[in-house]
């Protein structure tokens, strides 16, 4: 059910406009904070299940980051900020 709203979520925040559009810096930026936070969550998992959902999580954001190495940022971004939605992380 979660992720099933961070992906509306996302997919709302895409339909929004400029408002939401990020550069490579912002797309960067959003990288190094989603990154950092999924490894404070992997070393406080207490259960294999804990740690599969942060493994899960890390191989999202390395699709992001290949979009990110394609030249696209928004695509990084949007799918930086639903990881982040999906894993509870404020990336504010």
């Amino acid at each position: 059910m979660k992720r099933l709203l961070a992906i509306i979520a996302a997919v709302l925040l895409s339909g929004a406009g400029p408002a939401i559009a990020c550069d490579q810096q912002e797309a960067v930026d959003l990288m190094v904070k989603l990154s950092t936070a999924l490894g404070e969550k992997a070393g406080a998992a207490k259960t294999e299940e804990d740690s599969l959902k942060v493994t899960a999580a890390n191989a999202r954001v390395n699709e992001a980051g290949a979009a990110l190495a394609a030249g696209d940022p928004d695509k990084a971004c949007e799918i930086y900020r639903a990881v982040a939605a999906e894993q509870g992380i404020n990336l504010d």
